[in-house]
């Protein structure tokens, strides 16, 4: 007989090198692939989405959420492709924070303002993929058993890039989804429902916790996984801006706003976009 532990006994989620059970990359394919299909929809043909939303949009938001989604889409991907729950669990938080807040702003505008079936299938949509977001991290655990043995070392200026990322984000991401109103005449380039704002509070918020983890971190392959929605979203909305720009050059509260905004989109789309392809590089 053995006088050791018996491996059912032993807490999982307690590894530094757990992998990701079938049902979790279930999961996270599953939510991968609606948010593809509705990234496509949303950003390709926006006229067709607009009355099925719960709230008054414009195509240009249209496409900012379909970049939303895509950045998702993309993001679940990277989670099941990097396989180790400690690589692939701040992917599930970000989804959870951004699904949690977005269905929540649903919610109350389904209760005080508009209660139809669109209302109310989105908030449906949106608290459920939160709920399996937020179940993998109940089911896996977040803390790691034992101190992480970088395979290399962190990129000069990877930490300088997230901490300028989560302090911009973090500030406006918190304005948007308290005080909208003010932060719609202060800060964003275009005139928006309170609702989409607060949506896009959502992601900046949920992008606010993961850059701000990054910051903390010392193994690249663990921001690694982060990059690929860390860029698309801020690409796309780029390319959105271009598509409406007569939108933005009427409806800007300024010419230094517009600056401003383009400016650090573009500095993130840029830095990581380089990071990741810095890091592959690497690991080849």
């Amino acid at each position: 007989m053995t006088t050791g532990e018996p491996a059912s006994t032993i807490n999982p989620s307690k590894s530094n090198n757990i992998l990701l059970d079938k049902y979790s990359r279930t999961f996270l394919l599953l939510l991968s692939g609606v948010n593809l299909v509705l990234g496509v929809i949303f950003y390709i043909y926006p006229p067709f989405v607009i009355s099925y939303w719960p709230w008054p949009v414009k195509e240009l938001a249209v496409r900012f959420l379909g970049a939303i989604f895509l950045a998702i889409a993309f993001g679940c991907w990277s989670a099941v492709h990097a396989e180790q729950w400690q690589r692939a669990k701040i992917l599930e938080l970000v989804g959870g924070t951004f699904f949690g807040i977005t269905g929540i702003v649903s919610l109350v505008r389904g209760i005080t303002v508009s209660s139809d079936t669109s209302t109310w299938a989105w908030t449906g949509y949106f608290l459920i993929a939160a709920a399996g977001c937020l179940l993998l991290l109940q089911r896996h655990g977040w803390h790691r058993r034992q101190a992480e043995t970088p395979t290399s070392t962190m990129p000069r200026g990877a930490r300088l890039f997230f901490g300028i990322q989560t302090g911009a984000v973090g500030i406006f991401g918190i304005m948007m989804l308290l005080v909208p109103g003010l932060a719609q005449q202060e800060f964003w380039p275009w005139k928006v429902y309170v609702s989409t704002l607060q949506t896009f509070a959502a992601l900046f918020l949920a992008t606010c916790l993961a850059t701000g983890w990054a910051t903390q971190q010392k193994d690249p392959e663990r921001i690694k996984v982060l990059l690929p929605l860390d860029a698309v979203f801020p690409s796309l909305a780029l390319v959105a801006v271009a598509i409406s720009w007569s939108v933005i050059a009427v409806e800007s509260p300024s010419p230094l706003v517009t600056g401003v905004w383009v400016g650090l989109y573009s500095f993130v789309a840029a830095g990581s976009t380089i990071l990741y392809f810095v890091l592959t590089r690497r690991s080849r």
